[in-house]
């Protein structure tokens, strides 16, 4: 892939962690996480452990354009925020997202969780933990997939968010998934125009390029 094509915004030379099973069979291939420094880890469904050794035999570096070659799904994951992870789904070709946990060096933890408070810039934590309607939490690598928007941002009476995209139906029971509000923010940024809802509010809007509408509250 050339430069002048590079869909990733991490250098393409820069070295990535992954499963050595990978680079011989990439159908291996179980899930991704960027961690908080933008490096990205590529696992066939193997963690790291305590072993060295073990972690050694396991794990290889690639520089990230030769693990894009290897496994273009990748280039589907251009906006994924830092601090993220990403299960792949081989049978709907989509990966499903989810908010990374606390590492095991609580001191770096601390660290990390201090700076991304201090950067924050909207109402709220970027720690506190939002509900998206499933396919929020989805990022499809089929072309024709409709694009991701969502359509209502409710907060609960308890203060609680709950994110509902546009391909939910209206009055219909829908699954939700968990992920952190920067994560939230960072993957639907209109969504910060209205982080100053009070409990009890909902905003609505009729197309993705629609302002938002308080309907309730």
């Amino acid at each position: 892939m050339s430069s002048e094509n590079w869909p990733l915004r991490q250098d393409p030379e820069s070295p990535v962690i992954i499963s050595r099973s990978l680079v011989e069979d990439p159908s291996n291939l179980a899930f991704v996480v960027l961690d908080d420094d933008g490096d990205w880890f590529i696992s066939d469904g193997n963690e790291f452990s305590e072993d060295m050794e073990l972690n050694r035999d396991a794990f290889g570096s690639l520089p990230l354009r030769d693990a894009v070659d290897l496994i273009p799904e990748l280039t589907a994951l251009a906006g994924l925020p830092t601090g993220m992870a990403a299960d792949w789904d081989p049978e709907r070709r989509a990966w499903l997202l989810s908010s990374v946990a606390d590492s095991d060096d609580d001191d770096e933890d601390l660290l990390v969780r201090a700076a991304r408070l201090a950067a924050w810039t909207h109402p709220g934590s970027p720690l506190e933990e939002v509900q998206v309607s499933a396919e929020l939490a989805e990022i499809s690598t089929d072309p024709a997939a409709p694009a991701r928007a969502v359509r209502q941002v409710v907060r609960e009476a308890d203060g609680t968010w709950l994110l509902v995209g546009f391909q939910v139906p209206e009055n219909e029971d829908f699954e939700v998934e968990a992920l952190e509000m920067e994560h939230a923010v960072t993957l639907y940024p209109d969504v910060a125009l209205v982080l100053s809802a009070a409990p009890g509010q909902v905003y609505d809007r009729a197309s993705a390029d629609a302002p938002w509408e308080l309907v309730e509250g």
